[in-house]
C-alpha cells in the first residue's frame, strides 16, 4: 500500500509539473505560433502580418529564450568581451548626459541622439517580448552581426477583438523596403476598428561604435514619424537595438530634427 501511494503521489506530481510547463509554454508568444498572412513576396523583400491574442506577456520584459536574438547577444559578448559589452549597453541606455552638450551641435542626427540621452525627449526601457520576437524573426533570416538589416514594423491593436496585428516589411539590405504594401493594408484595417499604436524598427552600428544601435531617430526617421502621425495617427514610435528600446510619443515627433 505504501509503495502504491508513493507511486500515485509521484505520478500526480509529475503530471502537475508537466502541466504547469505546458501552460507556461503555450502562454509565451513566439513567432512560429502566430497566425501569419503573406501580403507580398518579392525575394528577398517580404511583406506580412501576424495576428496575436493581446496578452500581458507581450508587453513585459521577461523574454525567455529568443534564439536568434540570443545568438546575436552571445556573438557581441564573445567579440567585445563581457566588460566592454556591458559598458556599451549602459552608455547607449543612459539619459543622464548634460544638456550643455547640445550647445553648438549642428549635425541633426547627433542632436536627436542628445535629445534622448539628455533625458529631454523619449523614454528608454528594456526591450519587451513583442519587440524581441519581431526582431528575432528578421535576425533568423539575416544574422544582425554578420548581415545587418533594418525592418519596418507596425503594431496595431483591436480592442474589441483583443488582438494585436504586427505588420513587417523587411529585406536583405541595410535599409528596409518601402512599406507601401503594409500601409495599404493598414489603411483598410483601420476602417474596421484597428488602431496604429506603434511603429517599430531596429538600429545597429558598425564595429567602431561597438555594434549597438543608437536609441534615437535619424533625420529620416523623424520625418517619417510625422507622416505616420498625420496620415495614420500613430501613437508612439519605437527604436530597439536588441537590448533596450526608446519609446517616443507622438507629441514629441516635431521636436526632433528631420529632413
Amino acid at each position: 500500500m505504501h509503495h502504491k501511494t508513493c507511486f500515485l503521489l509521484g505520478w500526480i506530481s509529475l503530471f502537475l509539473l508537466t502541466g504547469c510547463s505546458i501552460r507556461s509554454t503555450t502562454r509565451r508568444a513566439t513567432v512560429t505560433q502566430w497566425h501569419k498572412v503573406i501580403l507580398k513576396e518579392d525575394p528577398p523583400a517580404l511583406f506580412l502580418y501576424w495576428d496575436i491574442h493581446d496578452t500581458d506577456d507581450l508587453w513585459n520584459t521577461t523574454l525567455g529564450d529568443v534564439p536568434a536574438l540570443r545568438d546575436y547577444r552571445d556573438t557581441l559578448r564573445m567579440v567585445l568581451g563581457e566588460e566592454r559589452l556591458e559598458r556599451a549597453i549602459r552608455e547607449e541606455a543612459t539619459r543622464t548626459l548634460s544638456r550643455d552638450e547640445l550647445e553648438g551641435v549642428e549635425d541633426g542626427d547627433r542632436i536627436n541622439a542628445l535629445l534622448v540621452h539628455t533625458g529631454t525627449l523619449g523614454q528608454i526601457r528594456k526591450i519587451n517580448l513583442l519587440e524581441a520576437e519581431i526582431l528575432n524573426h528578421q535576425l533568423a533570416r539575416y544574422p544582425l552581426f554578420s548581415h545587418p538589416t533594418e525592418f519596418h514594423g507596425f503594431i496595431a491593436r483591436h480592442r474589441g477583438l483583443k488582438k494585436v496585428r504586427v505588420y513587417v516589411a523587411a529585406s536583405d539590405t541595410e535599409w528596409p523596403p518601402r512599406p507601401h504594401v503594409l500601409l495599404d493594408q493598414l489603411d483598410i484595417d483601420m476602417r474596421v476598428g484597428w488602431t496604429l499604436d506603434y511603429h517599430l524598427h531596429n538600429h545597429y552600428c558598425k564595429a567602431d561604435k561597438d555594434y549597438l544601435g543608437i536609441l534615437a531617430p535619424s533625420l529620416a526617421d523623424a520625418q517619417y514619424y510625422k507622416m505616420l502621425a498625420g496620415e495614420f495617427q500613430v501613437k508612439k514610435a519605437l527604436i530597439t537595438n536588441g537590448y533596450h528600446t526608446v519609446v517616443i510619443d507622438q507629441s514629441e515627433f516635431a521636436k526632433f530634427e528631420s529632413h
